[in-house]
């Protein structure tokens, strides 16, 4: 059977404007946030003027093992690498930073590697700018922090789920998607980056609204099933947790349940990973397709980078941990 597209209502147009923010203060940057233009904050640690190109070619080559590792335990890789917020809106970084030629590589040779090895790898990057240029008002980011928007993780799920239809072809699943209703306005109380501002300046930043996707509830049938099996999982951080609706519009669009397991970015992909395939989850039913959710700014990263605290192993002794646990 041929998987199609399943159309998302748009009765609530995602491209209603949101809440204009301050303009920000004059106070240039603090240590760990720069201060942007029409209200943006940008964190230092996504780095756009210097990419050490030597530390991001030794953890591509990490992450090209560990995906291998997994397609030769039968399990289909899909690449969901958000790209660089501080990238992709630089029209709104300080005028004194300007991204530099190795920044805007950093995503292509990460798709590279990916395709290497045999993983799906929908360009997230080329989407995102489109998108913004057909459909200006539609953000893609919040502006005071750092994670994206429902409305980009819906942007991202359409694709993804797209070119997973095209290029897995999955079997068709005996259980339906998630149903899906209009979008409602959810706000995000505070960013993660207001707070890193001196205190004068924190007030000038306030709520930001979004809009997210509603789920329904399954009717008939399916709302007798009670198995929560599935074929497909979506593995990750932050940018994946239920409160952005990555997961209910990529089950949508699949026409299949898709199961989630997510871990704050503190903690890393890497070790996300790991607790999975640990979980009991994995071991009652291996997924046939795996989403793997990365940030762009992070592939610079080894699996044991300090900024993941103690959940890191060593590369070499982390893909002999993922082995044995997929073998």
């Amino acid at each position: 059977m041929n998987m199609r597209p399943v159309s998302i209502p748009r009765r609530a147009l995602l491209s209603a404007p949101l809440l204009a923010l301050p303009a920000a203060p004059a106070l240039a940057q603090t240590s760990l946030v720069q201060v942007g233009g029409q209200g943006w904050l940008f964190p230092i640690w996504d780095n756009v003027e210097r990419v050490d190109l030597v530390a991001l070619r030794t953890a591509l080559g990490t992450l090209g093992q560990a995906i291998t590792i997994l397609r030769e335990a039968r399990i289909e890789v899909v690449m969901c690498l958000i790209p660089s917020r501080n990238r992709i809106m630089r029209q709104f970084l300080p005028s004194s930073v300007r991204v530099s030629p190795d920044a805007e590589r950093r995503y292509s040779m990460t798709m590279a590697e990916v395709r290497r090895v045999g993983g799906l790898a929908p360009d997230l990057d080329a989407k995102f700018r489109d998108t913004m240029t057909r459909e200006p008002t539609r953000q893609l980011f919040f502006k005071t922090d750092t994670h994206w928007t429902p409305v980009g993780a819906e942007v991202a799920a359409v694709e993804i789920a797209r070119q997973m239809r095209e290029g897995l072809r999955l079997p068709p699943s005996p259980r339906p998607g998630t149903r899906l209703g209009d979008l409602q306005q959810m706000n995000i109380a505070g960013g993660d980056l207001p707070r890193l501002l001196p205190a004068p300046q924190r007030a000038a930043y306030g709520a930001e609204p979004s809009f997210l996707r509603t789920v329904l509830a399954a009717e008939g049938a399916a709302a007798l099933l009670e198995d929560d099996s599935h074929d497909t999982v979506v593995v990750g951080t932050s940018n994946i947790q239920p409160r952005f609706g990555f997961q209910p519009v990529l089950s949508n669009q699949l026409v299949r349940p898709v199961g989630l397991s997510w871990k704050p970015n503190n903690i890393g992909p890497y070790t996300a990973l790991l607790d999975y395939v640990r979980s009991q989850a994995f071991r009652a039913a291996r997924p046939k397709a795996l989403v793997w959710n990365h940030l762009e700014m992070d592939m610079l990263n080894a699996t044991n980078n300090p900024s993941w605290g103690t959940q890191g192993l060593s590369p070499a002794n982390y893909l002999t941990e993922l082995r044995r646990l997929v073998a």
